[in-house]
């Protein structure tokens, strides 16, 4: 019986992280519009959070966090200082044009759950 209920318990956790994304991203990205420079980033025990100047709210700062899963961490990777990052109210994909040497690197995260 024992053996049963942790095998139970142990699926929930398995099973349970996908809506919890899903679910986190659609309160707070989705109601959102994002365009503006990367300020600065750091890491915390729960998220990867980008502090970005909002153009969309009249250039104030925005902090947007992200779950620390395998694509959060590619994104905060992938974003360095002066990244261009957007995203469209209703959405949840987010866009970052990475400045380089003569240029921008540009990726777009469609699936923040991954």
């Amino acid at each position: 019986m024992k053996l049963l209920l942790l095998l139970f318990i142990l699926m929930q956790g398995f099973t349970g992280d996908e809506p919890d994304c899903k679910a986190f991203y659609e309160k707070t990205l989705y109601p959102i519009a994002i365009k503006g420079d990367l300020i600065k980033k750091e890491k915390t025990d729960e998220y990867y959070l980008l502090y970005v100047k909002n153009e969309e709210d009249g250039g104030k700062e925005l902090v947007v966090r992200l779950l620390k899963n395998q694509t959060g961490k590619s994104i905060f990777i992938f974003a360095s200082d002066k990244s261009l990052i957007s995203k469209r109210k209703g959405e949840t994909a987010l866009h970052v044009l990475a400045p380089m040497n003569g240029g921008f690197n540009g990726r777009i995260f469609p699936d923040l759950c991954e």
